[in-house]
């Protein structure tokens, strides 16, 4: 290779004439011309402290040390929760979303051509919305938080309205990303108190923010069931008052919980979103994840809703059926500025892997998951409660597949989460952090994967800890 053609960059395939001849076509001289417009102050200079290479077989031997670091739900009796679970997960399932056709999905530009793919996620709005019963469902969300956000933006081009009303027993990571949705269009998001002693909404203050602020809330969003883990038993009361301001009633729900719980269609709700990771798709350290978001079949909602929609039809010279996208209301198609959302690599692979997963179990197979998880929930609980210097559960409100509960004994917490995880168990989520008044109190989840042998040595290992070994 002449010097004329030689590569700048092992990485890069331009040589050193191409470079030449792009930087003359644009009317530069090299390529710090090219940077000037970024300011000295924010370049940087000087060189890159990178390690020294390795070869393909250190690299990999590297990477393997490091990822048996990690510790998952497989070396450990886990009870986190908070919106990420340990459910089980078919084996057909990976084997199915794994099959080439679908592992290398992307947002179809040409979508009629991806017929496999567009049934899936037909299939997908269709189970959602039997799940949901709300007729439109979107495919989908990138997760929860993305959900909520897309939600409140709805709200307000719906009504026009700026207000936003949420609880204030978010998720801590849901309502930032809340927040940084809403911050553009100047969306005023505020909270409104749950009861101490029930840890449901407190339906009184709720009335008192209302009426402040009545005549601008665009939307109210309540959790069926909660962060907390407690069975809202007042969210129709919440979506009349919604309605009472002409604003949209916003629930987000476990979709493992509609196996038992009532639908939020069935109690009044103008969107539903949820989180469905839980659906089929392992935890992965937090991701990827999967946004629902369902809405009614109402004029007002159809174009207003985020995302992408498919639809059934017949072909035009046959009596064939064919799968199309009826709604894709994309800034990159005919929307423009117009756009209701920028979604473009969509999670449709963990849609996918859902549907698979509520085809493979069938209602009654969700049934006897959310009744499975319930039961030991409630099992743990009762455990927890007999033991002296633990108050289990914290709030006195029906409880789903987890709950708060309080270690009332004088400890050291620092040192808490220490002794379970030397115990081989991941406990719970610490609320002191976020939720003050709820000091020394921690969130665990248990779902139909958690053995009652798990269980068990969890009690023991929490009353060693409280009786002394813990370095009491």
């Amino acid at each position: 290779m002449t010097d004329s053609t030689r590569f700048v960059h092992p990485y890069l395939p331009q040589t050193e004439d191409q470079i030449k001849d792009m930087l003359a076509k644009i009317g530069v001289s090299s390529i710090d011309e090219l940077f000037n417009s970024i300011p000295k102050k924010l370049r940087f200079s000087g060189e890159l402290k990178l390690p020294k290479p390795h070869t393909e077989h250190q690299t990999l031997s590297r990477i393997k040390d490091i990822l048996q670091r990690n510790k998952t739900v497989d070396d450990y009796d886990s009870f986190l929760g908070g919106g990420i679970y340990h459910h089980s997960i078919p084996s057909a399932l990976p084997a199915l979303i794994n099959r080439s056709e679908f592992i290398t999905s992307y947002t179809p530009y040409a979508p009629e051509m991806s017929q496999g793919m567009l049934q899936g996620l037909w299939e997908y709005q269709s189970m959602i919305a039997e799940l949901t019963q709300l007729e439109l469902v979107n495919s989908s969300m990138y997760d929860m938080a993305t959900a909520l956000g897309e939600a409140a933006l709805m709200c307000t081009r719906v009504t026009k309205k700026e207000i936003f009303l949420v609880p204030s027993y978010l998720q801590p990571e849901r309502y930032q990303t809340l927040l940084t949705y809403t911050k553009g269009p100047q969306i005023k998001v505020k909270c409104y108190p749950f009861d101490p002693i029930t840890g449901r909404v407190n339906i009184e203050e709720l009335i008192k923010i209302f009426d402040t602020y009545k005549d601008n809330i665009s939307g109210i969003y309540i959790e069926n069931p909660n962060f907390f883990g407690v069975i809202e038993e007042e969210v129709s009361e919440v979506s009349k008052i919604a309605h009472n301001c002409n604003g949209l009633s916003v629930v987000g729900i476990d979709p493992i919980s509609l196996g038992i719980l009532q639908s939020p269609g069935y109690y009044g709700a103008d969107i539903a979103i949820g989180e469905g990771q839980g659906l089929g798709l392992p935890m992965n350290f937090g991701g990827p994840l999967l946004g629902l978001f369902a809405t009614k079949n109402d004029k007002r909602l159809a174009r207003a809703i985020p995302g992408r929609i498919i639809g059934l039809t017949t072909e035009k010279n046959s009596s064939n059926r064919a799968f199309t996208m009826t709604l894709q209301t994309r800034e990159q198609h005919i929307r423009r500025e117009k756009a209701t959302s920028n979604i473009c690599t969509n999670n449709a692979l963990c849609a996918l892997a859902s549907n698979i997963f509520l085809s493979l179990i069938g209602p009654n197979g969700l049934k006897n998951i959310a009744e499975s998880s319930m039961a030991r929930a409630a099992y743990l609980a009762e455990k927890l409660n007999d033991i002296d210097g633990i108050k289990a559960p914290v709030f006195t409100s029906q409880f789903f597949k987890e709950f708060v509960f309080q270690i009332t004994k004088r400890h050291h917490s620092d040192k808490f989460d220490e002794y379970l995880i030397k115990n081989g168990i991941l406990g719970g989520i610490s609320l002191t952090p976020n939720f003050p008044s709820l000091a020394n109190s921690y969130l665990v989840s248990v779902t139909e994967l958690t053995s009652y042998t798990a269980i068990n040595k969890f009690v023991k290992i929490l009353k060693d800890y409280l009786n002394g070994k813990g370095g009491n």
